[in-house]
Order: structure tokens, then sequence, then C-alpha cells
């Protein structure tokens, strides 16, 4: 038998993915967005952009012995770009309630806002059975790399100040600590670190990401960043 080789995709968000994405807010959040927010930000704030790493499972399991003539052969499934174009039909022509929740399996997600020449971090998480494996900074990346497609100068978020492990992460990508948000979560009061970057389209910055892009691919496994 062939071995599952796993890959992950980061595509945009749709509407059918927001049952998935509320399960991973579930288990990442104390205060969760309703399913609505997320309706209202992926349909009408035109400054938001949402993606989600999806995996998928290549080399599937293959028989010893390949099938005889006589025997029957399985219909070839629908690709998975298939399924999207079709959800995303039923979304221009039917109801919300009638898009169907997506069947990838959905393993983490970014949420970014674009404003004149600053993409801002809003919200990034991954599925607690997928926490270790790099997704994170998978969604960091594709993060960097959205907005240096669409030609923001500087990348910003908040973290928690008692996130370390986080701010590490965000530290090995150029982003500094330029201010703090006091009393800034609303769980605890617990104050924000903001923390951005130096212009993304400067040499020594693309020099890092493109250095990190490989070493994480070397350690996680090859993605695919599929929003190009």
């Amino acid at each position: 038998m062939q071995a599952t080789t796993v890959r992950y995709q980061v595509r945009p968000m749709d509407v059918g993915d927001i049952s998935q994405v509320m399960e991973i807010e579930r288990e990442s959040f104390l205060n969760m967005w309703p399913t609505t927010a997320f309706k209202r930000e992926l349909k009408h704030n035109r400054l938001a952009r949402y993606l989600v790493a999806v995996e998928q499972r290549e080399g599937a399991e293959e028989a010893v012995a390949p099938l005889a003539e006589s025997e029957p052969k399985e219909e070839p499934v629908p690709p998975v770009h298939l399924g999207r174009w079709l959800g995303e039909l039923k979304r221009l022509f039917g109801s919300e309630e009638e898009v169907e929740a997506s069947r990838e399996p959905i393993v983490g997600f970014v949420g970014i806002w674009l404003t004149l020449d600053e993409a801002h971090i809003v919200t990034i998480a991954v599925r607690e059975s997928h926490r270790g494996r790099g997704i994170g900074e998978l969604l960091l990346i594709a993060a960097i790399a959205l907005a240096t497609l669409n030609d923001q100068d500087i990348v910003t978020l908040e973290v928690r100040a008692s996130n370390q492990a986080a701010q590490a992460l965000y530290e090995k990508y150029g982003f500094k600590k330029v201010g703090v948000r006091h009393r800034y979560y609303s769980d605890n009061h617990e104050d924000a670190v903001i923390m951005t970057t130096d212009s993304i389209h400067a040499a020594p910055y693309r020099e890092l990401c493109q250095r990190l892009r490989q070493e994480h691919r070397e350690r996680c496994g090859d993605y695919e960043l599929n929003f190009y």
C-alpha cells in the first residue's frame, strides 16, 4: 500500500466553511464570534480577507493487485474545486441557508483587514487536534503573502501579553513590539501587545520570509497558497 501524504492548502474562506471555523473558534477563544459576524465579514466587509487551512491527503491507499477487467470500478469522486464551485453557485443564486457546509477538513483560519497600506491580522486559530504541526506558522506565512499581494506596506497585530509562544513566532517573522493596549481583552482584561513589521517589500524582509518559508516546508511538509 502507498503511504498517505498530508499536505495543506490555504484558500479563501467561504460561507460553507463557517460551521468548521466555529468549531475552531470554540476550541481557541473564550469569547466567540457569532456565526452572523463571520457571514457579515465575508459578505459585507470590503476590508476583510479570511483564509482557511485545509488538510489534503494525497496518494490514497491502493490495492496490492489491480482490479480485474471484469470487476466494476468505482465512479470517480468530483474534485474538491468542483464542490467549492457548486457551493459558490448556491451562494450566488440561493439563500445563505442553502449553502452546503464544506466537506474539506479545515484545520485553521486567519482573518486580515486590508487598509490603505497596512494589513492587520485580526484573528488566527488552529484546530486543537492539529496544533504543534506548523499550521499556525503557515497561516502567518499566508497572511504576509496576502498582504504582499495586495501591496500593503506593513503587517500588524495584537497578541496577549501572556502569550509568549505566539510573540516568539511573530518576532521570528520580523514583528517588533511597538506598544500596548491596556485591558484590551474583555474576558480577563489582559493587556495586548501591539506588534508590527518593517516594510514587507524591503529586500531584507523579503529574504527573511523566503528563508523561513523554505525552512517551514522542510520541517512541516509542502503546502499550497491558493489565492494568487
